[in-house]
């Protein structure tokens, strides 16, 4: 067992590793064969997916993955299929009015809409239980899922892509990307398919719990709109103020250097919270510090690594495969990537503040860095153009880890209550 735990880290570095290098290539098939226009549909769907899960959330996976911790596969697993009934009546209801407003404003319901929609239930679903998972201290099994649904197919949708020209489309990348959510799923019943399922199934829904929960939780759906704003908001403003080519442009280099964020997110700043949050609850404060501070370290020295290597490598992705026209926006590049190593910092002081039920001040972070990032992106694109689009998110980023390091060093000094 300590040993399993002790490659937790080594091995959801090497998963998001390798999610990193396909989304890597990812982007650069794209540019390279699809085009910037393309390349621009891709990232404003791909902002609409990612959202999806906190607009249709309610805040609720706050909630459930903070009461699932060291409690019983029972207990986690109706706790979690309560959750997942939410989402399924939410999911359905947003899906009608999506279906009717479409219709009303005439807009075709294509191949790439249904699988767009396909993609955004399913999606949601794995962004449910990949929080429960993190909370039962089951990061790899997470990683797994996580490296299933977004990169597998990532090398097979390339692969074909170059030896068959046909498969050049975004309607062929989104038939495989939703194929690859029902093998992650498969791969979740493996792996689940000991716990006491018809217990968990039998249990009553308790109406109590969703509508006691529903009431507590607006303070971080408030939050989690914020924050999907926060990382979103910036392409649709490129794609107002400047088209779609650009927009194709920015959300490459976003994709890129987010990357290099996910990456920490997933594999080190969200391991951290069960443990912050025990040392937090049994009143171990010196022990919660040590691990804060541990883990801000190997944030802030893994942020600067990855970012040089990811500017690195593609500098010479960009001269093999004569890419000269992103090498023009090659500043917006070094911008947004020094940008996403201040939001990795970001992430851990955000959860370090949650670890200390600071909601009210983790919701006004996340409100006060969505206004930000609104205000600088429409006050400099206009007048800078693509590049005034990365001054604006490096600005947004370092306004934001001020305001975040003065609120955590004010509560972090407290004793729990």
């Amino acid at each position: 067992m300590l040993i399993a735990k002790k490659l937790s880290v080594p091995v959801n570095l090497a998963l998001r590793g390798l999610a990193l290098a396909s989304r890597f290539s990812l982007s650069f098939y794209i540019v390279k064969f699809l085009g910037l226009d393309a390349a621009g549909v891709y990232g404003l769907t791909l902002g609409i997916i990612s959202s999806a899960p906190a607009i249709l959330g309610w805040g609720l996976n706050y909630f459930v993955s903070r009461d699932i911790i060291g409690t019983s596969q029972e207990s986690a697993g109706i706790e979690v299929r309560n959750r997942l009934i939410v989402t399924t009546l939410t999911l359905a209801v947003a899906t009608a009015l999506c279906m009717l407003c479409a219709v009303a404003a005439g807009y075709p319901i294509s191949v790439l809409f249904i699988l767009v929609v396909v993609i955004v239930w399913m999606e949601t679903y794995a962004c449910d239980v990949h929080a429960s998972l993190i909370s039962l201290e089951k990061p790899v099994l997470a990683n797994v899922l996580f490296f299933i649904r977004s990169s597998f197919w990532i090398p097979l949708i390339i692969a074909a892509g170059i030896f068959f020209p046909q498969t050049r489309t975004l309607e062929f990348m989104y038939w495989a990307w939703a194929v690859s959510y029902f093998l992650m799923a498969s791969v979740f019943w493996r792996a689940v398919r000991d716990w006491p399922i018809a217990a968990i199934v039998r249990a009553p829904i308790p109406i109590e719990w969703l509508t006691r929960r529903l009431k507590s939780s607006w303070p971080i759906y408030i939050s989690d709109l914020s924050n999907v704003g926060f990382v979103y908001i910036d392409r649709y403003l490129v794609s107002f103020y400047l088209g779609l080519t650009l927009t194709g442009v920015y959300t490459f280099y976003w994709s890129l250097t987010n990357a290099v964020q996910t990456l920490l997110l997933t594999a080190v700043v969200q391991v951290s919270f069960p443990k912050l949050f025990k040392a937090h609850s049994q009143n171990e404060m010196g022990r919660w510090r040590e691990v804060m501070r541990r883990q801000f370290l190997k944030v802030a020295v893994l942020s600067v690594v990855f970012g040089a290597g990811m500017l690195f490598a593609s500098e010479i992705l960009f001269h093999i495969m004569g890419m000269s026209e992103l090498g023009e926006h090659r500043a917006v590049f070094i911008l947004l990537l020094l940008a996403a190593i201040t939001r990795s910092c970001c992430d851990l002081l955000s959860v370090g503040l949650t670890s200390l039920r600071k909601d009210r001040y983790f919701v006004f972070l996340k409100l006060f860095s969505v206004f930000t990032s609104v205000v600088m992106v429409t006050a400099l694109v206009p007048f800078f153009g693509l590049v005034g689009a990365g001054i604006g998110a490096l600005i947004t980023a370092i306004a934001v880890m001020l305001v975040g390091a003065v609120s955590f060093i004010k509560h972090s000094k407290e004793r729990p209550t």
